[in-house]
């Protein structure tokens, strides 16, 4: 009788702990289970996403394609023999199509050298609501390129910056890290912006890393003193920044900025580029108005 009384808590013991492992390795299992069908679902977002935002930019190519041709016909249907002289630039986008879709957006960018591609649109209010919203106002981890309420819509700031993820599919603003390379930063110099009526060229002078602060509200560009000292402030920094010291920015001048993050959530990357050149351009809008 004493030694079944000791060896029968200790079998029951050992059954108990093979349900405790048994509990766990189903719970383990489960958990391994949920985090795969989150990534699944996640690189489905990340694609449904991308195909989106090329069948925008397809769309918005198209009809600007076809506006061109249309006008092409119609001045030969009319007799001119050549189109009258127009020194406005063709902006290679449909804003009227672009704005059926959403009337959030503004313009559209272009990063030479990058897949930077995209509509940027503004948001005006307090919720960032395209950091996770596309440009169908879905719900998205893609998220948009935006402008926020700080800057004027119209690109006319000292300092306009525009924002995008970093996303591992190297899409959205991911591709701004490339400019960390020097050879890289030498080759590719431009960014491009399209608005309804102007194109804005833009010629990359910085690519540094930064701290996570809102540029436009912590460095106000009031007065000409006030936009110096963030032209100094810029070429203060040393963590993987690459300048280039040639191009001579003043504050005179009109900078884009643009920010997306890091694995370190207390910074930012920033890539800008100073205005050099803003024609009038000409698009469907502009043409049929």
């Amino acid at each position: 009788m004493g030694l079944a009384a000791k060896t029968a808590p200790s079998f029951y013991g050992k059954m108990k702990n093979k349900q405790i492992y048994r509990i766990i390795s189903v719970v383990s299992l489960l958990v391994m289970a949920l985090a795969i069908l989150s990534i699944v679902y996640m690189l489905f977002l990340y694609q449904k996403s991308n195909r989106e935002y090329q069948a925008l930019a397809e769309e918005a190519r198209a009809a600007a394609e076809r506006m061109t041709e249309q006008m092409a016909e119609e001045a030969q249907q009319s007799g001119q023999a050549e189109p009258e002289q127009d020194d406005r630039v063709p902006i290679p986008v449909d804003f009227e199509y672009l704005l059926s879709q959403n009337q959030d957006i503004i313009g559209w960018i272009v990063v030479d050298g990058t897949a930077i591609d995209y509509p940027v649109l503004y948001d005006d209010t307090q919720f960032r609501v395209y950091l996770n919203h596309n440009y169908l106002h879905a719900y998205s981890p893609y998220g948009s390129v935006f402008m926020l309420g700080e800057n004027d819509p119209d690109f006319t700031d000292f300092n306009t910056v525009i924002y995008g993820h970093n996303l591992i599919d190297g899409s959205m603003f991911a591709t701004l890290h490339n400019f960390e390379d020097q050879a890289f930063f030498d080759e590719h110099r431009t960014i491009m912006v399209y608005t309804p009526d102007r194109v804005l060229t833009y010629e990359i002078f910085a690519a540094y890393r930064t701290d996570n602060l809102n540029v436009v509200l912590k460095y106000p560009s009031t007065t000409r003193e006030e936009r110096q000292a963030y032209i100094d402030h810029i070429y203060s920094h040393e963590v993987k920044a690459i300048f280039d010291r040639s191009i001579e920015v003043t504050p005179d001048d009109r900078i884009i900025t643009l920010s997306t993050c890091i694995a370190n959530p207390a910074y930012r990357y920033l890539v800008q580029g100073v205005l050099v050149s803003d024609q009038a351009g000409i698009s469907t809008a502009t043409a049929v108005g």
